[in-house]
């Protein structure tokens, strides 16, 4: 073996990337989807055997959350009373860790999603349990903790022994949303929340100590208890990708979860695919999950390490101005993003297209093979709904694999209470 070979298999040691042949199956968790009253999603209904990592979404850390509602914002502070600033929490005890979501045979002192969550990690031995810390509205808190390295290490030091504590956890994810600005309270078109050049800067080098950090304290755990834990991060891609010092931080990593969706909304009048696997000429500003990932592996990041998003939701836009549903352009605008969804305006989750967004409701499904995307679109009333569906993650199963990615995951499991995408990405992952 060669010495740049060596190095390469000596820091997937280190990190504990998984191999060729173990490719990453994965699937956030929301913690408040059971509470959906349409739909409603628990432990209970992730397909397990066809997944390799299941991440729990979200906890965060004692710290500000203005930007959150006045509901995580209570729930902060009743959970930090007495705690240090930046010490890791479990933010809805309730789901996680109170309500009753029936019975268990392991010997657990609570109850809620953790309780059943153990109950799987005892029936699903092999699956890797990871709690996400962040999210887009609990995000603010790293901010603030990137400040100062103390503060950094209380959070590592407190998060890992969260996860000594809720055994069935085999490491920690980060989605801080995002280093270098970007985010729910760092926008950078809002001149009073932007981040400075310095700032970011500065957010650079605390993102790569916080991520040391935390591997240190796995790799004290792991002497403590033998068992291997796994540290991974969700990053933004595009410019907020660019913010990271990769070289340095991605020996500490795992995985990291490409956000590759939401590339357009309704937040926008700008009308196209929400989360295409390839950009073509007509894509806005040339958007396609493959030129983003393309772009973290020249920023310094293991293709091997690299795990693909796909989206168990679509974006929708009503009032499509100059369309009769062939291909979209980069030119295709709308009045406004769609004033109804799936709980909220212009979101729609998989089921719910599948069940109310057909032909019988008026609705022409399209694909675009270029861009590898479908795509829905009601004639009479202008609406245009960008989502994916078992042949868009058929083919980007396929690309992960032609590319060496590390794997692909989903935001979020709810989305398909069937189980109908997952096992796409299972089998399509698994086949020789």
């Amino acid at each position: 073996m060669n010495k740049k070979l060596l190095v390469t298999a000596l820091l997937a040691t280190l990190s504990g990337t998984v191999s060729a042949e173990q490719k990453v199956v994965a699937g956030y968790f929301a913690d408040w989807q059971y509470k959906n009253a349409d739909n409603p999603y628990v432990v209970e209904d992730i397909p397990a055997e066809q997944l390799t990592h299941v991440i729990y979404a979200f906890l965060s850390m004692c710290g500000p959350h203005t930007g959150a509602s006045a509901e995580i914002q209570q729930l902060v502070a009743e959970q930090c009373e007495g705690k240090a600033p930046y010490t890791a929490i479990v933010v809805d005890t309730q789901a996680a860790l109170k309500k009753d979501f029936g019975k268990v045979n392991v010997d657990v002192p609570y109850q809620g999603h953790f309780a059943q969550l153990a109950q799987l990690k005892k029936e699903n031995p092999k699956l890797k349990i990871l709690p996400s810390f962040g999210g887009w509205t609990m995000s603010e808190p790293f901010h603030a903790m990137a400040k100062d390295n103390k503060s950094i290490e209380q959070f590592a030091t407190s998060a890992v022994d969260l996860i000594q504590q809720y055994d069935f956890f085999d490491g920690i994810d980060l989605d801080w949303e995002y280093p270098g600005g970007g985010g729910l309270t760092t926008s950078p078109w809002n001149p009073e929340t932007k981040l400075s050049d310095e700032q970011k800067a500065s957010e650079r080098e605390a993102f790569t100590y916080l991520v040391k950090t935390l591997r240190g304290e796995l790799d004290e755990l792991e002497q403590t208890t033998g068992r291997e834990y796994e540290l991974s991060t969700a990053v933004g891609v595009g410019a907020k990708a660019a913010q990271i010092d990769w070289q340095a931080a991605q020996p500490y990593l795992t995985n990291m979860f490409a956000m590759t969706y939401d590339f357009l909304g309704g937040w926008g009048q700008q009308t196209g695919h929400t989360t295409n696997l390839h950009a073509t000429e007509r894509s806005w500003w040339g958007m396609g999950a493959d030129v983003f990932i393309n772009q973290m592996i020249e920023l310094g990041v293991p293709s091997e390490k690299i795990v693909l998003g796909a989206a168990f939701y679509g974006r929708g836009w009503q009032g499509t101005k100059d369309f009769d549903g062939g291909l979209p352009t980069q030119t295709l605008v709308s009045d406004q993003g769609a004033q109804f969804g799936t709980g909220e305006n212009g979101y729609f989750m998989f089921w719910d297209l599948m069940q109310n967004y057909s032909a019988k409701q008026g609705y022409q499904y399209k694909y675009d093979e270029q861009a590898q995307a479908p795509y829905l679109w009601h004639p009479n009333k202008k609406v245009f709904i960008s989502f994916e569906d078992q042949r868009s993650i058929k083919a980007k199963a396929d690309w992960v694999k032609q590319a060496n990615l590390g794997g692909i995951f989903t935001w979020e499991l709810s989305g398909d209470p069937s189980g109908e995408l997952v096992d796409v990405m299972h089998q399509e992952m698994n086949k020789q």
